[in-house]
């Protein structure tokens, strides 16, 4: 039987996979979630308690927004490397960026 420690327990281990990096198990936390929702819907909640379910909640939220930012951008960051005839963007000692281009090779190859 859920209560709300058990949801507000649920949500410390989500914000704790977030943070750690394991997002691979995150689908099984959403369905014991939903459970302990469902169960929780059933019994008397005060208002304090949901307002602190819902804290928790956005944080969780805003942890799972930045991680999928930090995704995306990596997933950038490698396609441009990838992609290096376009050139790299990298940044100077001063904090100001620069895009490398690809240099010819001096190097003549003959058949």
């Amino acid at each position: 039987m859920y209560n709300v420690k058990a949801l507000l327990t649920l949500l410390e281990d989500e914000r704790r996979m977030i943070l750690n990096g394991d997002l691979h198990d995150l689908p099984k936390l959403a369905e014991a979630k939903v459970d302990a929702l469902t169960q929780l819907g059933q019994h008397a909640v005060t208002q304090q308690q949901i307002a602190h379910l819902q804290a928790m909640t956005v944080r969780n939220q805003s942890l799972l927004t930045a991680a999928a930012n930090g995704i995306r951008s990596a997933r950038k960051r490698l396609d441009a490397i990838r992609n290096r005839e376009q050139g790299v963007k990298t940044y100077t000692c001063t904090g100001a960026s620069r895009v490398l281009s690809p240099t010819p090779s001096s190097f003549e190859k003959r058949a």
